[in-house]
């Protein structure tokens, strides 16, 4: 499928002449191609233009940065694109690819990134972390029963529904109650990527090269980065996961809170992870590609097995 002509027209010429090329948009419900140096994604349905905007004025703060897309704007000068009910964007596309088995110092250099990013963008608020907060809400509901899942899920889905929901109703308590002391500790706030996975971090040799994916982006605090990609890059790797957050603070972060807390973050939201999954298939929204969301449901799984074992 290629991109909407309309599309494409509001940002001529900039773009005029490129071949595209669909590149997968994830389990969001987006939708990404490649034209050339550009990348052009349709948003999910529902993401409004005020929501992406505030993106796009966060991202603009960190342009100084070679490994933050720079989004292109339009003909008459506006950041976004509105066709068929859905928002577009532009943005440079940027070389590199992710580490399924980064070494100690590309973790370390992950983290050194991502305290670059997180001091573009100023203190905002203080409070609770809404990371945590969230994570509590999910764990305190799954605490109290897991969803009754459909029985015509796909094989490779369905095979996964049951070890998955046993795990995270083990897990649950626990990793909620590491994680309760600070629901009520005020913390500095900041914008902050939160879906800062593992395969958003891009990697040309040993260095950054792209930081994608700043859908999620909202005022938090920099634990819930960390948290999310240390949660992928180092997992339960003690040694590992402390030197990326020793570089993080090496790089001039300010983390404001002990390891001990990003830590209780990666495994609730670890745990968390898998209930999102059971929610969504309860709701019956399986993806296209169900051999993919099995694949990480899978993975998610056997964390919360290890976290449980612990």
């Amino acid at each position: 499928m290629l991109p909407p002509p309309a599309v494409l027209a509001r940002y001529a010429p900039a773009l005029d002449g490129l071949r595209w090329a669909p590149v997968g948009g994830g389990f969001s419900g987006a939708a990404v191609w490649r034209g050339g140096d550009f990348a052009l994604k349709a948003w999910p349905p529902g993401v409004d233009d005020d929501r992406l905007a505030r993106v796009h004025a966060w991202t603009s703060r960190a342009a100084h940065l070679p490994f933050v897309p720079a989004v292109v704007p339009t003909a008459d000068r506006h950041t976004l694109a509105r066709h068929a009910g859905r928002v577009w964007d532009v943005t440079r596309w940027l070389p590199g690819r992710p580490l399924a088995d980064p070494t100690v110092a590309e973790v370390e250099a992950a983290c050194a990134a991502v305290a670059r990013l997180h001091a573009a963008w100023p203190v905002e608020d203080h409070g609770p972390c809404p990371g945590a907060l969230n994570r509590l809400r999910v764990l305190d509901d799954a605490c109290t029963g897991l969803p009754q899942l459909p029985q015509d899920l796909p094989d490779d889905l369905a095979r996964l529904v049951p070890p998955a929901a046993a795990a995270a109703a083990s897990a649950a308590p626990s990793v909620a109650a590491a994680l309760r002391p600070w629901e009520a500790v005020a913390l500095p706030l900041r914008p902050c990527v939160r879906d800062l996975r593992g395969e958003h971090v891009l990697f040309t040799g040993p260095a950054v090269t792209g930081v994608v994916d700043f859908g999620a982006m909202a005022v938090d605090h920099p634990a819930v980065d960390l948290a999310r990609l240390l949660g992928d890059l180092a997992a339960d790797d003690d040694a590992r996961f402390a030197a990326g957050l020793r570089a993080y603070r090496a790089a001039g972060g300010r983390l404001d809170a002990p390891d001990e807390f990003v830590r209780a973050l990666d495994r609730a939201g670890a745990v968390c992870s898998v209930v999102g999954w059971l929610v969504r298939l309860a709701a019956g929204r399986v993806p296209a590609d169900a051999g993919a969301a099995a694949a990480r449901l899978g993975r998610l799984t056997r964390r919360v097995e290890g976290i449980t074992g612990s």
